[in-house]
């Protein structure tokens, strides 16, 4: 009965003049018990009652346009009101007391006389930053005999850093600040730069639109400052729920109803999540611009991940975060940088001068070519991940892993790789395990962004000639030596035939790796091998690898060896080199310079 269109529309509940035929009467004047009696629940209207709507609808159902035009209270604009009169307005210091001694007056009341000097100053203290005043704050104070003595104290405690920390502090709650997530686990996490920030925005005297702007939206604003992405920590408040069982989107939506309904308790002083599941007649918010706001903030990754990415287990808090500068440690990073940029200068006219070197260099290394150590980087014709990984080759001929969006990377995983190469006189192989900004934490392993490792659990080898296509002959492998080796799990493990040991690298992630396996004899047929190379990875909790390259070596089995396309161009004839050769001869030999590697 609240809606004029609702009662007069319909032409059957009220039918004005004829209350008879009206459902409204009807339902009203039904014998108690009856299903359809009007109210429900509770007495049924008096005799009284209902002879007046009887004779309302009668009299023709007058309904006045603006009877229920008034809104809550909460909804009106305020505006500033009269100041009421008094009999001695003199005695009113401020506005304020106006209404004060009005409503004293009507009462026949006096005011109660004025509180001690001590106790006025506790109580303004107490009120403004939270703590009674010092001893000699209470001092000075009551030794100020001057009139405006009370309003010196007030403005010092206004400009005291106190006052932020005091005012903060409910701002804060209605913000839902905590450092921790929340629930059952209640992880710890780092947001305290907000409050800081709130701190300093009150002490600042921000003005509350700004204060506001800042908090919704200051990453939105152009040129945002640091400070202004920090103000946004009002809405990275909403707790984040890492228990193993909930479903990571609907807590990234709940999240969302955190915001919505935070911002309608704080900046529109109302609790509107009643909308959030239907429309409610008397309030001033809809169900579908409860959604219009539920876009605005509908716009967030999911804020967790599992700790191990082939479980559905083990959720952890994965951010966003924002990473600030530390004024001692930006101090020193500065320093550290001119050191560097000095450093490089000087590697720079130190590499200058050596070049000068190189021609002798070459002549020796020229006559020693048959003795040198040779890398050739062999071509993958077919590769196959056992877990049905995907796979791409990149241009330094390196396989890498790729992750599946819908699928978690298996926990163990085999992989066979097949080259040809016309190679003879092979001493033995290389395996660079490389880093990749796709893999996990860079790599070099598929598992935990944190602890990228990996475990090669065994690294096999069998060569047949390619011409009489003859069955693969496994290649005995010796002297297995590695970039690091993880305390007992050595290189030597992955060919040692046993499947339970292997080669890993913790804590020595996130950088490349390499290993090197000598060849009992030299191996590779006149018309051509098919190496396939098999690389057993079953250690469990996805420790594979991530990104991985094989080269053949020939000569003395050392990873430290010379590439062959150096080799080739060092072959050639200087007057006959292209510019990309000179190049590329140019920067080998400044990397193996002792004097400038001892520089770097």
């Amino acid at each position: 009965l609240d809606e004029k269109t609702s009662v007069l529309g319909s032409g059957k509940v009220v039918i004005p003049g004829k209350a008879a035929e009206s459902e409204l009467y009807r339902r009203v004047t039904l014998p108690n018990g009856h299903d359809d009696i009007m109210p429900n629940r509770g007495e049924p209207l008096s005799k009284i009652e209902t002879d007046l709507i009887r004779d309302w609808i009668n009299q023709g159902a007058v309904w006045p346009e603006n009877s229920f035009a008034a809104k809550h209270w909460a909804y009106v604009p305020p505006t500033r009101p009269q100041l009421p009169k008094i009999k001695n307005p003199q005695s009113a210091k401020n506005p304020i007391d106006h209404f004060i001694l009005a409503r004293l007056e009507k009462e026949n009341l006096k005011p109660s006389p004025e509180a001690e000097r001590a106790r006025l100053l506790r109580r303004v203290s107490l009120d403004l930053i939270g703590l009674p005043p010092s001893p000699d704050d209470m001092e000075k104070f009551l030794a100020d005999k001057s009139p405006d003595a009370y309003e010196k104290a007030v403005d010092r405690l206004l400009a005291s850093p106190q006052y932020g920390v005091r005012w903060a502090r409910p701002w804060l709650d209605l913000a839902r600040y905590a450092d921790s997530s929340g629930y059952q686990r209640d992880n710890l996490w780092d947001i305290w730069p907000y409050r800081d920030w709130v701190i300093n925005a009150l002490n600042a005297d921000m003005p509350f639109d700004q204060f506001t702007i800042e908090q919704l939206a200051g990453d939105l604003l152009p040129n945002a400052t640091l400070d202004q992405k920090i103000a946004t920590g009002f809405n990275r408040c909403a707790p984040v729920n890492v228990e193993a069982g909930s479903d990571q989107e609907e807590s990234r939506v709940n999240q969302v109803f955190d915001r919505v309904n935070t911002a309608g308790t704080v900046w529109l002083g109302s609790t509107i999540e009643c909308a959030q599941c239907h429309n409610h007649k008397y309030d001033p918010i809809s169900q579908k611009e409860y959604y219009q706001l539920f876009a605005f903030f509908n716009n967030t990754p999911k804020e967790t991940e599992f700790s191990n990415p082939n479980t559905t287990i083990g959720l952890e808090f994965a951010g966003p975060y924002l990473k600030l500068p530390d004024k001692k440690i930006e101090t020193q990073r500065a320093a550290v940088q001119e050191q560097i940029k000095k450093a490089d200068e000087k590697i720079k006219a130190a590499g200058d001068k050596l070049l000068s070197e190189q021609k002798a260099w070459e002549k020796e290394m020229s006559g020693n070519l048959a003795a040198l150590t040779q890398t050739h980087v062999l071509e993958v014709t077919d590769f196959n991940a056992e877990s049905g990984s995907l796979y791409k080759t990149l241009a330094d001929r390196s396989i890498l892993l790729l992750e599946d969006d819908n699928a978690a990377a298996a926990p163990t995983d085999t992989y066979k790789i097949t080259v040809r190469t016309k190679l003879t006189g092979i001493t033995g192989f290389k395996l660079d395990v490389l880093t990749d900004p796709a893999l996990p934490g860079n790599g070099p392993g598929r598992g935990n962004k944190k602890r990228p490792n990996f475990v090669l659990n065994n690294f096999t080898v069998a060569a047949e000639d390619t011409a009489k296509k003859s069955s693969g002959q496994p290649v005995k492998l010796r002297n297995a030596r590695a970039s690091f080796g993880q305390k007992n799990f050595g290189p030597a493990n992955a060919i040692d035939d046993d499947s339970t040991s292997g080669w890993a690298i913790n804590p020595q992630f996130f950088k490349d790796h390499w290993a090197v396996f000598e060849t009992t004899a030299p191996i590779g047929f006149a018309d051509g091998t098919t190496f396939t190379f098999t690389l057993d990875q079953n250690f469990g909790d996805v420790k594979t690898i991530g990104r991985f390259r094989i080269s053949a070596l020939t000569g003395k089995p050392d990873a430290d060896g010379v590439p062959s396309d150096i080799v080739t161009i060092l072959q050639s004839p200087a007057d006959k080199r292209t510019t990309p050769q000179e190049t590329r001869l140019n920067n080998f030999f400044l990397t193996k310079h002792p004097a400038l590697a001892e520089m770097k």
